[in-house]
């Protein structure tokens, strides 16, 4: 397993804690105030599919890259729902859901440019240009 593989792997498993969380807020385990069920919802089952592309990068490591990149690219399309949604009034409007979705973007942005990289790093040391 490549150093490459160990950041895709950490990045999904920050990302899943960062969806859990974020969930169990919305649900108002964590913190009283932030309640929004949809939210919960949206965020849970996104914790979820990062969590199988999670299990594809250790079970089936040759599916790994592909799966670290979709699984991050619906939960960031996840996340501009959820921007557009506060945006237009419909989501919760707190200084913590503006805090808690740039946080998610940008992980899963940096995430997202891991497992590029780590798909440059496979065919450089195939032989192949990215």
């Amino acid at each position: 397993m490549t150093a490459a593989s160990h950041r895709v792997r950490a990045f999904l498993v920050a990302e899943i804690v960062l969806f859990s969380l974020a969930s169990l807020i919305h649900r108002g385990i964590l913190v009283r105030g932030f309640e929004h069920a949809r939210a919960a919802i949206a965020e849970a089952i996104i914790a979820l599919v990062l969590a199988i592309g999670l299990a594809i990068t250790v079970y089936s490591p040759n599916e790994g890259r592909p799966a670290a990149v979709w699984t991050q690219a619906f939960a960031l399309l996840g996340v501009c729902v959820g921007i557009v949604m506060i945006a237009i009034g419909v989501g919760p409007r707190s200084g913590l859901d503006y805090g808690i979705h740039a946080v998610m973007a940008v992980t899963l942005i940096l995430g997202l440019l891991v497992a590029r990289s780590n798909r440059a790093e496979a065919l450089e040391n195939r032989g192949h240009e990215p």
